[in-house]
């Protein structure tokens, strides 16, 4: 892959993640975003941005019979979160959410957590990942923590990622409606954001 410093920022994070992500009640959090999420038989679920794995455990106890892809632009997340015994129906696939490499339609479900921001323009990963999705099928969106709230904590942050803004539920829900998706739910609080939405049927 060409050089991206978005790539290279959370590379070198890699190592480290899971003790700069474990703090609060994130894994609660994690935990409650995947029931809100998996709400019916899923054939095939994607976790975008998936980092070393917040979500794959509760995901295989939710949705076992699952194919799961977990996918990130970042090959040494990809490798850490590897080195977990996953099971054989957990594919890793590095790659560009601007740029997803799956076929239209391919996913029931399709996971976005704690990662939108860093997905810029936030309006064509939006639009790549509802083309992930089969008709009818269900982007989630989840924060362990509000808009505000995750934006003030960029700003303290390396200049690669400093600007990544979080839009408010309200905002990304509008955003989601444009491009065509139908809006289930758009709710933030401090320590909450969580916005779902439908492909078209």
């Amino acid at each position: 892959m060409a050089c991206n410093p978005r790539r290279e920022y959370f590379n070198s994070l890699a190592p480290r993640w899971d003790e700069l992500s474990a703090a609060g009640d994130a894994q609660a959090v994690a935990e409650r975003f995947v029931a809100e999420s998996v709400t019916f038989p899923a054939r095939r679920i994607l976790d975008a941005g998936c980092g070393t794995g917040i979500l794959l455990a509760t995901l295989r106890r939710s949705a076992p019979h699952a194919q799961i892809v977990e996918f990130d632009l970042a090959e040494s997340m990809l490798l850490c979160h590897r080195g977990r015994d996953a099971g054989s129906l957990v594919d890793y696939v590095c790659g560009d959410a601007l740029h997803p490499p799956f076929a239209p339609g391919a996913f029931d479900v399709v996971l976005c957590f704690g990662v939108l921001p860093h997905l810029a323009p936030i309006e064509a990963a939006l639009r790549e990942l509802l083309a992930c999705l089969r008709p009818g099928g269900l982007l989630s969106i989840g924060h362990a923590m509000g808009s505000a709230e995750l934006n003030a904590f960029h700003a303290t942050l390396d200049p690669v990622v400093a600007g990544d803004r979080l839009p408010k539920a309200d905002e990304l829900a509008s955003m989601l409606r444009s491009l065509g998706a139908i809006v289930v739910r758009a709710e933030e609080a401090p320590d909450r954001y969580f916005v779902q939405a439908r492909s078209p049927s």
